[in-house]
C-alpha cells in the first residue's frame, strides 16, 4: 500500500469511527433511558412508566435521547477545541518536556539527530521533540499534519535502546505522521472524551449528595439522585467499554503497519525488532506514569497502561507476534536492556544500504535507506558553527536571512544587508557576519534541509518575536521590489510550518473541481523553467495530458505570478488524496520537458508537495523524479 492510499485509508478509517461512535452513543442512549425509568419509579414520581412497544417514542426516551446528545456532543467539542494546539498540546499532557535544540545532553543530542535525519530523508518538517523523565521504554507521535507534528520519547527510551533501536523506533513513528493516522488518533481522543463525561457527570451528582438534606421528605429524592449518580458513574464505565473497544478496533493494524514501515525505511529489521526484544526484557516495562496515559495509550508505541482481564481492548498487538511479523525466525527470547545500550556511539551512522524508490515521486512518504544515508551526510557535510546557529531561534533566523541574500545579486544583497544592519543591534549583526560567511559554502540543493532543521528553532521564538521575525523576512524579499519563485516558497513553507492556526478538517474537493488552479499552477511552472514560450508551452501541454482535464490553454501572460499562485495552492490543499499522485506527477511532466531539472523547479515542486502534506524526499545522486 502506498503513501497515497495510505491517507485515503485514514480518510475512511475516520468515517468507520465516527460510525462506531454512533453505536456507542445509542447504546448509551438505550442504557441512560431505563436508568432514568427506573428511577423515577424508585422515587414514584411516575410510577406508570414501563417497557412497552411505545417506549422508543415516549417522552422520557426522547428527552433523555436529547440530553444525552447534548452533553456528548458538549463534552466531544471541548475536548477538541483543548486539542486545537496538535501534538504539543498531547505531549504537555503527559508531563513532556520540548527538548531546546541547542542542548548538549548527550542522550537528547541522540534523539534529536536521529529525528532530524528521518525529517530530512523524508522532505518533512523536522518535528519538535518531547521528552518524558519516565524510566519505561515508550514513544508517540501526534498532531494533525506534519506541520503541527511532535514527536514524544521516554529518558528510558533514549537511555536503553541503542541509535539503531532508536531509529527504528522513531520510524514506527514517522510512519503515523505520513500516514494520517495521528489526525484519526486526536480525534479518536475528542470523540471517546464525549462518550466517557457521562461517567464524570455521575460522579459530580455523587458528590453533590452530600451537602443535601435527608429529612423524612427528602429521603426519597435523595436516594433516587443518589441511585441516578451511581447509574450515570455505572454508564460511565460503560462508556469506557466503548471507548477501549473503539480504540482497539482501530489501532491494532497499523500498528503492524508501522512496524512494516519502520524496516521498509531503514532496511534494518534488526531496530524496531531489536527495539521490541529489549522492551519484553525490560522489568520497568511500557508503562507511562501519567493520569492521561489511558486517553493517549492508541497513540504509543507499545502499551502504555497496565493490562486488564484479556487483550479484547489492547491497542496494540502482543508483543511476541509484532516481533514474529518482523524476524520470523525469531528463538522467543528477550534482550535484557542494561549497560549495553550506553556503551554504543550516540554518533554512530545509519544503515548505509541501497534502497528507495525508482524515482522520487515513489519515494513520497515511503523513504529508504539510501535517503537516511544522505540525509546522515548532509548534516555532517554542514560546519560546526551552521549546525550550533541552526538549533538556535536567533541562529535560524540569521540561516534564513543569509538564505535570501545568497540569491540576490550584488546590488540587492547590499540593499538587504543595510536593512539588517539597520535593524539588528552590532553584536547580532556581528553574528550574522559570520553565519553568513559559514552559509556561503551550502549548495543550493541543501537550502531546504537547512530549513526543515530550523524550524523546530523557530518554533521556541516567542509571539513578538516571531512577529519581528517575518517582518524582517518581507522586507529583504521586497529588497527588489520582486518576489522570485525560491522566495516565495520559503516564505510559504515558513507560514505554513509556523503560523499557529487550529486544523480544520475540509471536504476533500475532486481535481475536475479545480480545473482552473491547475492552469494557474502548470502555468508558472512552465514559465519557470523554460527561457522561451514555446519551450514552455509544450512542458504545459505535457503537463495537461497527464492530468486529462480537457482542452486547457498554457497562460504566459501569468508570468511567476505569486499572488495567484498562493491561492491556487491553498484550494488544491484540499485535493482528494487519491488524486495528489495525479497532480504531481503532472508537475513532473512539465519539468521533464526539456531533460533538465532546475533549482526552481524541484523547490517548487518539493514547496507543493509540502503544503498537500505529501513530502517529497530530496534527490538521491542519479535520481529523477519519475
Amino acid at each position: 500500500m502506498n503513501f497515497f492510499t495510505h491517507q485515503d485509508q485514514a480518510r475512511s478509517n475516520t468515517r468507520k469511527l465516527v460510525v462506531l461512535f454512533l453505536c456507542a452513543v445509542v447504546t448509551l442512549i438505550i442504557i441512560t433511558s431505563f436508568l432514568v425509568i427506573a428511577v423515577l419509579f424508585f422515587a414514584n414520581a411516575q410510577a406508570d412508566i414501563g417497557l412497552n412497544t411505545e417506549f422508543l417514542t415516549s417522552t422520557i426516551f426522547i428527552q433523555v435521547s436529547f440530553i444525552v446528545i447534548v452533553v456528548v456532543g458538549i463534552g466531544m467539542l471541548v475536548r477538541l477545541a483543548q486539542l486545537r494546539g496538535g501534538g504539543k498540546v498531547v505531549a504537555e499532557s503527559l508531563g513532556g518536556r520540548l527538548l531546546n535544540t541547542s542542548t548538549r545532553d548527550p542522550d537528547e543530542r541522540k534523539i534529536l539527530n536521529v529525528v532530524e535525519e528521518m525529517a530530512i530523508a523524508s522532505g518533512t518538517p523536522v518535528p519538535p521533540v518531547y521528552l518524558m523523565e519516565d524510566e519505561a521504554i515508550n514513544a508517540f507521535a501526534a498532531g494533525y499534519k506534519p506541520r503541527d507534528a511532535v514527536i514524544g520519547v521516554t529518558r528510558g527510551c533514549i537511555r536503553e535502546l541503542s541509535r539503531d533501536e532508536l531509529q527504528g523506533v522513531i520510524a514506527h513513528e514517522f510512519s503515523h505522521i505520513f500516514n494520517g493516522d495521528m489526525r484519526l488518533n486526536i480525534r479518536l481522543m475528542g470523540l471517546l472524551y464525549g462518550i466517557m463525561v457521562i461517567g464524570l457527570i455521575g460522579y459530580h451528582i455523587l458528590r453533590g449528595t452530600r451537602y443535601r438534606s435527608t429529612g423524612r421528605s427528602g429521603k426519597n429524592n435523595v436516594a433516587a439522585i443518589l441511585a441516578l449518580g451511581v447509574g450515570l458513574m455505572v454508564i460511565g464505565y460503560g462508556g469506557t467499554f466503548f471507548g477501549n473497544l473503539i480504540k482497539a478496533a482501530v489501532s491494532r493494524q497499523r500498528e503492524f503497519l508501522a512496524d512494516a514501515s519502520a524496516v521498509q525505511y531503514t532496511r534494518n529489521p534488526d531496530g524496531i525488532g531489536g527495539a521490541l526484544k529489549k522492551i519484553g526484557g525490560y522489568r520497568k516495562g511500557t508503562v507511562i506514569d501519567s493520569s492521561d496515559a489511558n486517553e493517549i495509550s492508541h497513540m504509543l508505541f507499545c502499551n502504555g497502561i497496565k493490562a486488564h482481564f484479556t487483550g479484547l481492548f489492547a491497542t496494540h498487538p502482543p508483543l511476541d507476534e509484532r516481533i514474529r511479523r518482523i524476524d520470523p525466525r525469531w528463538d522467543g527470547k528477550l534482550t535484557y536492556a542494561g549497560s549495553s545500550a550506553h556503551e554504543m556511539s550516540s554518533e554512530a551512522g545509519v544503515s548505509h544500504l541501497a534502497g528507495g524508490g525508482e524515482s522520487a515521486l515513489d519515494s513520497v512518504g515511503n523513504p529508504g535507506p539510501a535517503h537516511l544515508s544522505q540525509a546522515a551526510a548532509t548534516i555532517e557535510g554542514f560546519s560546526a558553527l551552521l549546525i550550533e546557529e541552526v538549533h538556535t531561534p536567533q541562529g535560524a533566523s540569521f540561516i534564513i536571512y543569509c538564505m535570501l541574500m545568497a540569491l540576490s545579486n550584488d546590488a540587492v544583497a547590499d540593499h538587504q544587508r543595510g536593512i539588517l544592519r539597520g535593524t539588528l543591534v552590532e553584536g547580532d549583526y556581528l553574528a550574522l557576519v559570520q553565519v553568513g560567511k559559514a552559509f556561503a559554502h551550502v549548495e543550493r540543493e541543501q537550502y531546504l534541509a537547512l530549513v526543515d532543521m530550523a524550524l523546530p528553532s523557530l518554533k521556541q521564538l516567542s509571539k513578538a518575536q516571531y512577529q519581528a521575525f517575518m517582518v524582517m523576512l518581507g522586507k529583504l524579499i521586497m529588497a527588489d521590489d520582486n518576489i522570485s519563485l525560491f522566495e516565495w516558497c520559503l516564505f510559504k513553507i515558513l507560514r505554513y510550518n509556523l503560523d499557529e492556526r487550529p486544523d480544520r478538517r475540509q471536504r476533500a474537493i475532486p481535481i475536475s473541481s479545480l480545473v482552473d488552479e491547475c492552469v494557474v499552477l502548470m502555468s508558472v511552472l512552465a514559465t519557470a523553467g523554460n527561457s522561451n514560450e514555446r519551450a514552455a508551452k509544450d512542458a504545459f501541454n505535457r503537463s495537461r495530458n497527464v492530468l486529462d482535464l480537457g482542452p486547457l490553454s498554457y497562460q504566459p501572460q501569468l508570468g511567476v505570478n505569486t499572488g495567484l499562485l498562493e491561492k491556487a495552492l491553498d484550494r488544491l490543499n484540499h485535493l482528494r488524496p487519491l488524486q495528489k499522485p495525479l497532480l504531481l506527477k503532472a508537475m513532473v511532466s512539465c519539468i521533464n520537458a526539456d531533460g533538465r531539472v532546475t533549482a526552481e523547479e524541484s523547490e517548487l515542486l518539493r514547496a507543493v508537495g509540502s503544503l498537500l502534506d505529501c513530502p517529497i524526499p530530496p534527490l538521491l545522486p542519479g535520481q529523477r523524479f519519475i
